[in-house]
């Protein structure tokens, strides 16, 4: 009986040592410590692109939140090539500066190209959220490269600053040489409602106080596509209104061209399957108008020649006011003066 007794203290003193034996089944589960506090700027990010917006370009960066604390102090910078204009934003608060200029290697002698940052500040990025900018951005001239950047700095849920950066996106206007090309008049509307035709408009005011002589400026703008080598398919003297044709040769694609002028408003519009080439010819057109006009003592400056273009909203305003009275647009109906 004695024995009996000694055998089974020995096995429950087995058993109470034997605890590295225990079943996983039976192991308490701990959590790993949250690690939200080291790795937040992680979740944090940036989705940037650039595509051609009618005769401008639209540059869209997407900031996101993706952790579930905010972050505080949020300031972006965009920096983008001077040879751009800002036409307008969302949203529209930011802070425009000029940043000190780069050499151009290509040529010593000419002026070193102009850079520019846009600056917003948020006082937060609440969690799982995210905020959208948009910059419409408007080519001045085709003759140069430059790269758009963006850059982020905010402070995290642990009271540090850090900062982020987008990779540079290089712009560089391709190059075109149109190639006459001849359609009957009758296919134009055909070529415009072709469904993988894109379309854009630029529509300038010329800010002179005389009376303008729209034959004169028709002419003038029908002779810059005829040196371009478009082909002049119809033209209307009463409405001052033509029509152009030609192929891309370096893209293979058609080109569209209409032109017209009314009281002091000259506007092209492009059609054409490559929304790229449509910016690029837009651009040239207006930046040789400009320079012709002040070489042959019309205008004084650039300064000058006013886009036509809803602050707001970006539509094609329908005329170009008298100095100094508004105008509505016709599509989110805000007014706006044009020229002062």
């Amino acid at each position: 009986m004695e024995r009996k007794t000694k055998d089974k203290n020995q096995k429950d003193t087995h058993e109470l040592i034997l605890f590295n034996e225990v079943t996983a089944s039976d192991s308490k589960v701990f959590e790993p410590e949250p690690l939200e506090y080291v790795d937040q700027e992680d979740k944090i990010s940036m989705v940037y692109k650039l595509v051609p917006f009618g005769g401008n370009y639209l540059y869209s960066l997407l900031i996101t939140n993706q952790s579930a604390d905010p972050i505080t102090k949020v300031k972006i910078r965009i920096n983008f090539p001077g040879f751009f204009k800002l036409c307008r934003s969302t949203p529209p608060t930011l802070i425009l500066e000029s940043l000190e200029s780069g050499e151009d290697e290509s040529n010593k002698d000419e002026k070193e190209i102009e850079q520019q940052q846009v600056v917003m500040e948020f006082e937060s990025l609440e969690k799982n959220s995210n905020k959208q900018i948009n910059l419409y951005l408007c080519p001045l001239f085709l003759e140069k490269t430059g790269k758009i950047r963006s850059f982020i700095t905010f402070v995290n849920n642990a009271d540090f600053i850090r900062a982020i950066d987008t990779d540079a996106i290089p712009i560089q206007f391709d190059p075109f040489s149109i190639e006459r090309k001849i359609i009957p008049s009758s296919e134009i509307k055909q070529f415009l409602e072709k469904p993988w035709i894109k379309k854009a408009i630029k529509s300038i005011g010329i800010g002179i106080d005389s009376q303008l002589d729209e034959k004169y400026y028709f002419d003038h703008i029908n002779g810059i596509l005829e040196t371009h080598n478009f082909q002049l398919i119809s033209k209307d003297q009463d409405t001052k209104i033509s029509w152009f044709f030609g192929t891309d040769l370096v893209s293979g694609n058609d080109v569209l061209i209409i032109c017209q002028v009314s009281g002091h408003k000259i506007e092209w519009l492009a059609a054409s399957s490559n929304p790229q080439l449509l910016i690029s010819l837009l651009t040239k057109f207006i930046t040789e108008f400009e320079r012709e006009m002040i070489t042959l003592g019309h205008i004084a400056s650039n300064e000058q020649i006013f886009t036509l273009e809803c602050k707001y909203c970006g539509n094609t305003l329908a005329y170009f006011p008298p100095k100094g009275e508004s105008i509505e647009c016709n599509k989110c109906k805000y007014e706006q003066v044009v020229w002062n």
